[in-house]
Parts: C-alpha cells; sequence; structure tokens
C-alpha cells in the first residue's frame, strides 16, 4: 500500500484521473438504475393490478369488536401542509383514506374503505367536507350519506344552486334551500329564475310518457304526477290538510283539499265538491240531476194543488212551495240541478193551470152564447 501511494504523490495527475473513472462508473450506474426505475415504474403503469403506488400496512387488526360503521382504526392520510400564520404547521388540508367495519360488530372480517377530504377553515385544523363511502354513495356535510348523493348543511346555507355561466343580473338559476324562517324548521324549496329574455318563464316542469290510456289499477297516473302524503307512516293518505295549492304571493288562486273538494280563488270549499269565488264563463253544462225529473205531475194519479191554497201558501212565506226562499239561498247557495227540477214542475203545474182556466173560459163562452139566442 505504500509503494501505490508513493506513485500517486509521484504522479498527481494519475491520481486524479482514477478518481474521475471511479465518478464516472458511480454516475452510469446510477443512469442505469434510474433507467430500470423508471422502465419498472412505467410496466406498473400499464398494468393496472399492480399499484403504482402502494399506501398502507398490510396486516391490521379486523374489524372484531367495533361498532357498526364505526373506523376501524386503519386510517392512512395525505397530508398538505403550508399553514404559516397562526398556528404555524397546521395542516390545510387532507386526503384521507378510512377502513369502516360494514357488518355488524364480531361478524366475519369484512371492511369497506372510505375515501375522505377535508380543509382547514379555521386553527382547529382538518375538517370533513366531501365522504366517498365504500358503496358508491357521495356526501358533502355529513358522514353517513343516506342516498347516492347526500348534502347535509346548518341552516342559513343554501343545499345546491346551479346557474347559467354567461348570464347576468344574477338570474338562470336553480335553487335547493330552506325557506323556514326560523334555524327550528325546515321547509324545502325548489326555487327556479329563468333568464328567458322577456319571456315568461319562471320554473318549468316537464313530464314525458308513453300515451296510453292509465291501466285498470293505475288509474291515477299521468304524465304529471302530483301526490301528497302524510309523514304518519300508519295513515300515508292525508285526511285534513290541502293536498295541492297555487298561489299567487299570498293570495290563493287554487286549491285541491284532502276529501278531493276544490276551491277556485277561494280556501274554503264550504263542504262542495266545486267552490268558486267570482264568475264564470262556460260553454256547456250538463248537471245530471240524483232526483227523478218531473214528469209525473201529467201523470193522471198527479194531485194538483188548488189555486186558493197556492195563493195562502205564497200570501204566508212569499215564495213557491218546495222552492226555496232567499234567506235560505243567501245562507247555503242553490243547487242548479234541484232548482233546475223544481223551476220545470212549477212550469209543467202552471202548464195544468192554464188547462184548466182554458177548460173554464170555453165553457163560460158557451153558456154565454146560449143566453144570447
Amino acid at each position: 500500500m505504500k509503494k501505490v501511494s508513493l506513485i500517486f504523490m509521484d504522479h498527481p495527475m494519475r491520481y486524479l484521473a482514477v478518481v474521475a473513472c471511479l465518478l464516472l462508473a458511480q454516475v452510469s450506474i446510477a443512469q442505469d438504475s434510474i433507467k430500470r426505475y423508471n422502465a419498472q415504474f412505467t410496466k406498473l403503469a400499464m398494468d393496472s393490478s399492480i399499484p403504482v403506488l402502494d399506501i398502507g400496512r398490510s396486516g391490521d387488526p379486523g374489524n372484531q369488536n367495533v361498532p357498526l360503521w364505526a373506523p376501524t382504526g386503519g386510517a392512512y392520510n395525505i397530508d398538505f401542509h403550508g399553514w404559516r400564520d397562526v398556528t404555524p404547521g397546521l395542516i390545510g388540508a387532507r386526503i384521507r383514506a378510512e377502513r369502516i367495519n360494514i357488518y355488524q360488530a364480531n361478524a366475519a372480517l369484512v371492511q369497506g374503505m372510505d375515501l375522505t377530504f377535508h380543509t382547514t377553515g379555521s386553527v382547529s385544523g382538518p375538517i370533513e367536507r366531501m365522504r366517498i363511502t365504500s358503496g358508491g354513495n357521495i356526501s358533502v356535510g355529513v358522514q353517513k350519506p343516506a342516498a347516492r348523493f347526500h348534502v347535509a348543511a346548518p341552516y342559513g346555507i343554501v343545499l345546491a344552486k346551479y346557474t347559467q355561466v354567461d348570464n347576468t343580473g344574477g338570474d338562470g338559476e336553480m335553487v335547493i334551500y330552506n325557506a323556514a324562517g326560523a334555524d327550528t324548521d325546515y321547509i324545502p324549496t325548489l326555487r327556479g329564475r329563468a333568464w328567458s329574455h322577456g319571456r315568461g318563464y319562471g320554473l318549468y316542469m316537464l313530464g314525458e310518457s308513453e300515451d296510453i290510456v292509465p291501466l285498470a289499477d293505475q288509474p291515477n297516473v299521468g304524465a304529471v304526477t302530483i301526490t301528497g302524503l302524510s309523514k304518519n307512516i300508519q295513515q300515508r293518505k292525508l285526511l285534513n290538510n290541502n293536498v295541492f295549492t297555487v298561489n299567487n304571493n299570498t293570495d290563493n288562486l287554487f286549491v285541491i283539499k284532502a276529501n278531493g273538494n276544490i276551491g277556485i280563488g277561494t280556501p274554503d270549499t264550504k263542504g262542495y265538491k266545486l267552490a268558486v269565488n267570482g264568475a264564470g264563463v262556460f260553454t256547456r253544462v250538463v248537471v245530471k240531476a240524483y232526483n227523478n225529473w218531473p214528469d209525473d205531475v201529467f201523470t193522471a194519479d198527479y194531485s194538483l194543488p188548488s189555486i186558493a191554497s197556492l195563493e195562502q201558501f205564497v200570501t204566508t212565506r212569499q215564495h213557491l212551495p218546495e222552492v226555496p226562499s232567499a234567506k235560505e239561498v243567501m245562507e247555503n247557495g242553490q243547487d242548479l240541478g234541484e232548482m233546475n227540477r223544481l223551476l220545470l214542475k212549477k212550469v209543467e203545474e202552471l202548464t195544468l193551470y192554464i188547462i184548466q182556466l182554458n177548460k173554464r173560459v170555453d165553457e163560460q163562452q158557451a153558456q154565454i152564447k146560449l143566453l144570447r139566442k
């Protein structure tokens, strides 16, 4: 070794040449390693069955004695730092893979893996904002989504908003929010604000269906079907509340009550099947009376009241027999079908009176002719 050292000391250029060769050899070896790693990485990336990046530990404890839907302790975080002001080193965002027990405790070791997304809105650290469950459900603001897409928010926060980006003035949006005036109530509301350049659209609802006659066992379906139900699962049919209403701000325009009665211009149908507060125009009205049509007046056994009894009734009551009085009509209204039946009956009775009077006139004329002879 001493002889070799002396040679290098006597010839320093030879020493530098040897060192340079060794360095070049190491660089060549490193480059070959990088090439092999890149080739291996590319191969892994092309083969979806082999993980390119593997985070976690195999052989972690299972989910025995873990409550249903509770984390099993196997969670792996990808954290993003950068919080500099109030709390140095505080995590600003996090992506978390969290193992969840998806079967009852002490059951088979079956687990799911949820993926959660966290952001930091204060100095308290990351807060979960969104979750994708092992079953494919997505939630925003809630850890246990009850639907394929579940959004939850406190009072005063709009649940969803869909807008058109190229409009102006805040138009062209559809909003889902709580219309209640206090945080103790929740009134789910869908509001549409159209951007239609002078046309009268607000919220447009369209139902497309097959153009067929409804089936016998489904007579209540239609292209657009609105159904009202009671929140009482034992009594789903509404008994007292309105099923459907149409309002102009606070002015009621149309109401369908639980018993099927319809009010136009009034929410109080007074017990009638149809109540209209205002005038109506019809091109044709057909009323099918429940009572018999009064043609029995012309039968031989019909008892026609005498003129004297009719005069006494009118003098005492100020209205015709069977016909409701003015007071009754003011209080109860009038049944058009029944009123037409009564009016026809009175016309038929009047016809019989005229026939009787005409016979008496004919008899008197005959007697006058005899007296003139």
